[in-house]
Formats: structure tokens, sequence, C-alpha cells
């Protein structure tokens, strides 16, 4: 698999998991304090990962020698 394809199979995932954190989002309006809590924890994970993703995926691309402006 080449590096772009590879990079921009996790920029999938980051868009997919930013949509997740849009949802948790949405969800914490109409939840109780406890469901907050839990929701708030997930979305702390979701966004780590997100930004993993992102990372990966810049750093993928300047492997396939990609500049950022070119992106």
């Amino acid at each position: 698999m080449d590096y772009i394809t590879w990079s921009d199979e996790y920029l999938t995932q980051a868009e997919t998991i930013a949509n997740l954190i849009e949802k948790k989002k949405k969800m914490l309006k109409s939840s109780t304090a406890e469901q907050r809590k839990s929701i708030n924890r997930d979305i702390i994970e979701l966004r780590n990962i997100y930004y993993d993703c992102m990372h990966i995926h810049d750093v993928l691309r300047r492997r396939a020698g990609v500049t950022a402006n070119a992106a």
C-alpha cells in the first residue's frame, strides 16, 4: 500500500471520529449529570483518537513527499 492511500484511510477515520464527537456533544443537552460525565469521558477519548489519526495522516503524507500546502 502506498503512503498516500494509507494516509487517506487515516483521514477518513478521523472524519468518522469527528462525526461521532459531534453526536456525543448533541447528546449532552438532553442527558443527566451522570450521563454527562460518561459522555464527556467518551468525547475526550475520541478527541485523542482523532488527533492521533490526524498526526499519523500528516506523517504518512510527509513520507510520501507531499507537503502540507499541497494537501
